[in-house]
């Protein structure tokens, strides 16, 4: 975690209390109460003292934000975390963190791709991903409320990952997504949306074997593991496929849903 360009580790060292700063950057602007807290640390067995010592985490926060504003040259002040009813809140417009930073460049790349500016969507998108350093909040040990937070924000990242490909497909960029199409459906390979493109990055870059061989990868696995066929969507784009349709892309294969991946990339 970064708090205004500053690598809190460094600074916190011990790991509850950085597990108390990931509740409340993740709830920014928003109390958050006490007994929450106390949950994620302690889950279903908090010691007598547990209200004393998130209290002692609370002060040890406020002097970090201190240390920061006299790094950041008062960028920070020490009215950054406040005590509000029922429990704690971390001002959002006093502190940039590199989830903030990564959350609004999303929601800037998703706004160009749906107005079509596909160049400018893809730049955004890719200093979004940038911020990503390994697994979101790796240097805390989750408890019963940040597992669940922790999952979101890895699919917040698939999600800005399949926008940020979806942009250079629309760029005709076929050749140069079919590495990192191929990573992530090794990753995930039972995710059709990521299947769809890439069978259509390797399509629309001449390899139609490979790409039938993306979907009869997708297929085996997928009766295999679950006892299900392929969606009527992609079984219909594998058989424009075998037809050389040149309508491979077209609304008549895919679902709405991934009608902007498919325009214009013959």
């Amino acid at each position: 975690m970064t708090i205004n360009d500053v690598e809190v580790a460094g600074i916190l060292t011990a790991p509850k209390p950085r597990s108390v700063l990931a509740m409340l950057m993740l709830e920014p602007g928003r109390a958050v109460s006490t007994a929450s807290l106390i949950q994620e640390l302690w889950d279903e067995r908090p010691p007598r003292s547990a209200a004393t010592t998130l209290q002692t985490y609370v002060l040890q926060l406020r002097r970090m934000f201190r240390d920061i504003s006299s790094r950041a040259d008062d960028h920070s002040n020490p009215d950054t975390l406040v005590t509000r009813v029922p429990g704690y809140l971390l001002k959002a417009e006093e502190v940039e963190h590199d989830l903030s930073a990564y959350e609004t460049l999303v929601r800037q790349g998703q706004k160009c791709l749906e107005t079509g500016d596909n160049e400018r969507a893809d730049q955004l998108l890719s200093r979004a991903l940038q911020l990503w350093r390994g697994a979101p909040l790796s240097d805390i040990r989750p408890g019963p409320l940040l597992y669940p937070q922790i999952c979101g924000l890895e699919e917040s990242r698939l999600a800005a990952t399949e926008m940020h490909i979806e942009a250079n497909l629309r760029l005709g960029r076929h050749r140069e997504m079919q590495s990192e199409l191929t990573v992530l459906v090794g990753t995930y390979p039972l995710h059709e949306s990521i299947r769809v493109k890439h069978m259509l990055a390797l399509f629309r870059s001449g390899r139609l074997s490979a790409a039938l061989d993306s979907f009869h990868e997708y297929r085996g696995r997928l009766v295999s593991e679950l006892g299900l066929e392929p969606s009527p969507r992609i079984r219909g784009l594998q058989q424009a496929m075998l037809c050389f349709d040149p309508m491979a892309d077209s609304l008549a294969i895919l679902d709405r849903a991934d009608s902007d991946v498919l325009t214009n990339l013959s």
